[in-house]
This record gives structure tokens, C-alpha cells and sequence, in this order.
């Protein structure tokens, strides 16, 4: 039998399921140049970021939006923000972020000219190590002072939680800090599991909450955007897909009993099948539902999805204007 108060708590989040709408001041959603054609014309989105302009060996910007895309849409006020980006490389990092080198210089000095026909800035660099943190600090703070007072200043977080702080305190990734700065600190609370971990889904919510918890504690309220992934990502088990040693490549040979073909100019070629099992976790409109629920239960500013054409039917409708 149920007890009352198991009774309760199920009658309760049928409540909270059966909500079709969620208010946020803001909601943001991330868009890959290209994918224009898949913008939600009537979405109640308040901001696009447009994803990205990458910084390339020499401290330019290369790719991404030149210019606010042209969107199909019925909203009026929207504002659209420039995403900078740089490789997943802390060594490159390090040299990007150091004051002594020149890339630095340049970097801001791009992104000032690149930014002016956009209402905002959003800095996404991720993978930067504890060593680099006050220089990752720095720089965000160079960045805010060379911009117009009138651009909105965001910057992209990883997902980080109260344990990792205490098992991390030099983790580069300061929300305080970042917090000082920023007009919008957005965390991305996604990728519990990513590419190279076990399988597992993008955002559970318990998760969630210790990050939502987390970044509610050390971010103001009013700069706080909490990231809502769309998407879904699949684990191949088990894979194929590695170099051989040419020992390892003649027992295989032998142990599939597999025909070879050989060429003096291109090498040696076979091929074989193999059943694999393929794991696919991702996300749905009730498991989205229930972030938007938890990230509602507090005063934050707003949401970001990640991303536009990923999202399930249905998900659009349920962010109230």
C-alpha cells in the first residue's frame, strides 16, 4: 500500500507534470550558423546566441555570424549576442589567457570589432586549468572594460557543484568571481555523460539540482541563466575504431579468417562485420519538463538551450511569453 505521504508527493509532481508553461524574464537559445531555417517563429525567445566565433592560432576570429542573422519569427525585442570560443586545449589556454604574450591583445581587440553589430558578447572557453584561473579572471575582466557599457557582457560556465568546490577550490571556474563581471553567467548544466564516458543520460535531475543549488548560492539571482540541453548522444559498444599494430592486425587476420587484399601503393585492406550494441540516452519533453520545474522553484533570470533544431516537439510551446 501507499503510505499518505508517498500519496502526497506523487499527487504533487502530477501537478507540476501537468504544467504546459514556464515564465522566465529570459530565455536564451544557442544557434550554429547555418541552422537559421530551424528558428521557432513563435517562440517566446528573448535572446539568440550565435554560435561561434572561434579564435584561431594567431588570436583572430574566424567563422560564425558576421551580423545578427535574418530570422523568421514574430518576436520584436529580440537581442542577439556574439559566442567566442577556443579549441578544448589547456595549453593553448595558457597562452591565449597569458597578459605577457600578444595573443591576448588581440583576441579582445577582435572581439570589440566583431561585437559592434550585436547587443551582447558571450565568452565560452572551456577545459582551462586551476593554474590559469586568475588569468582566465583577467581576462574576463579586460574583456567587460573594453566594451561598450552598453553590450551585454555573458560568459558560458562549466557545470560545477558544492563537493567539486570543496574538492576543487582552485578550480578555475570561480562563479563569484565570474560573477563580478559578467551581466550573465550562464552554466552549463549538461554532459553528465559526454563522448568519451560511460553511457548515461545528458542532465539528470538530481544532477541538476546540485548544480541549480550551487550556482543559486554563489550567483546573483538577477545574472543567473541555468543551460537546458536538447539534445541526445549515443555510446558504441564495443568500438572499432582505433590504430592497430601490424602484430595485433596479423591475429585478427588469422583469429576472423578474413580475405586480405594488398597494394604496394595504398598498404594492406579487409574489412569484417560485427554486431555492436548502440546506447542512446536523451532527452524528452517531460524530462525538459521537469528541469524547467526544478529551475523555476527559485528566482533566476532565465534558461538557455542548447540548441536550436535539437529540441523534441512540443518543447517550444511550453515556455509561457
Amino acid at each position: 500500500m501507499i503510505n499518505i505521504k508517498t500519496a502526497l508527493t506523487l499527487q504533487l509532481l502530477s501537478l507540476l507534470f501537468s504544467l504546459q508553461t514556464f515564465a522566465f524574464p529570459e530565455k536564451w537559445v544557442y544557434l550554429m550558423k547555418g541552422e537559421e531555417r530551424f528558428f521557432p517563429a513563435n517562440a517566446p525567445i528573448t535572446d539568440v546566441a550565435c554560435f561561434c566565433a572561434k579564435v584561431d592560432g594567431d588570436g583572430h576570429l574566424k567563422g560564425g555570424h558576421l551580423q545578427p542573422p535574418k530570422l523568421k519569427t514574430t518576436q520584436s525585442n529580440l537581442r542577439y549576442h556574439l559566442v567566442v570560443t577556443i579549441p578544448w586545449n589547456a595549453d593553448l589556454a595558457h597562452i591565449y589567457l597569458n597578459p605577457k604574450l600578444p595573443f591576448r591583445n588581440q583576441i579582445i581587440s577582435d572581439i570589440v570589432q566583431r561585437s559592434k553589430p550585436f547587443d551582447g558578447v558571450q565568452i565560452d572557453f572551456e577545459g582551462i586549468k586551476a593554474a590559469d584561473g586568475t588569468a582566465y579572471i583577467n581576462f574576463l575582466a579586460a574583456v567587460k572594460k573594453a566594451l561598450p557599457q552598453s553590450k551585454i557582457f555573458s560568459v558560458a560556465v562549466m557545470a560545477r557543484w558544492a563537493s567539486h568546490k570543496k574538492k576543487h577550490p582552485r578550480d578555475a571556474y570561480d562563479y563569484p568571481f565570474i560573477s563580478l563581471f559578467a551581466d550573465r553567467v550562464i552554466v552549463m548544466a549538461y554532459d553528465e555523460h559526454y563522448s568519451g564516458s560511460n553511457p548515461g543520460s545528458m542532465a539528470s535531475l538530481p544532477w541538476c539540482k546540485k548544480i541549480y543549488d550551487y550556482a543559486t548560492k554563489t550567483i546573483p539571482a538577477k545574472k543567473l541563466i541555468m543551460g537546458i540541453p536538447l539534445y541526445g548522444r549515443a555510446w558504441q559498444k564495443p568500438s572499432f575504431a582505433h590504430s592497430y599494430k601490424n602484430s595485433q592486425i596479423q591475429k585478427e587476420i588469422q583469429k576472423r579468417g578474413v580475405s586480405v587484399s594488398t597494394n604496394p601503393e595504398t598498404g594492406g585492406h579487409y574489412r569484417f562485420k560485427e554486431t555492436v550494441m548502440v546506447n542512446v540516452h536523451y532527452e524528452t519533453l517531460s524530462s525538459l519538463k521537469a528541469k524547467l520545474t526544478l529551475y523555476s522553484q527559485r528566482k533566476i533570470q532565465g534558461i538557455a538551450c542548447w540548441r536550436i533544431s535539437q529540441e523534441p516537439k512540443g518543447f517550444w510551446e511550453s515556455l509561457s511569453p
